[in-house]
């Protein structure tokens, strides 16, 4: 037991002595906010390059909300993508998304309610992906995937 103890102690000091360049850091660069904040007043509207570390918090660092989209108006992306269709007849879906502008994840369920309704037309091709053309300017031999 008293190896143990004395295992764990070593352990302990080894990791205090790593540490030991970073308290110091944050000691000096505490000073540096605290002299950065007596200096003159910014200008309204002005704002810091980089806001005060907080040392009271023993909480991880959460990072903020993900922005919302703001929503395409009704239609637009059937619009897009019948559009970036017409002008790239069998492209594929990453190709569609990125002609189009659509969200992938919206793309997908988007180009499956076209196929269905008989808008669009699938087709393999080469590579073995699945291409999206107009229902009018499919390849003669479509396959439905």
């Amino acid at each position: 037991m008293p190896d143990l103890l004395k295992d764990i102690r070593e352990q302990l000091d080894a990791r205090l002595a790593e540490l030991r360049p970073l308290v110091d850091e944050h000691g000096r660069l505490n000073a540096a906010m605290k002299a950065l904040s007596q200096t003159k007043p910014r200008a309204a509207g002005a704002t810091p390059a980089s806001s005060p570390v907080k040392t009271t918090s023993a909480r991880a660092h959460t990072p903020p909300p993900a922005k919302r989209r703001k929503r395409a108006p009704r239609g637009a992306n059937r619009q897009a993508v019948l559009r970036a269709a017409s002008e790239r007849p069998g492209g594929t879906r990453a190709e569609l998304a990125a002609v189009s502008g659509v969200d992938p994840n919206t793309l997908s369920a988007l180009l499956a309610r076209l196929v269905k309704a008989g808008e669009l037309q699938t087709h393999a091709l080469p590579s073995g992906r699945t291409g999206y053309a107009l229902a009018d300017s499919a390849p003669a031999q479509p396959t439905n995937i």
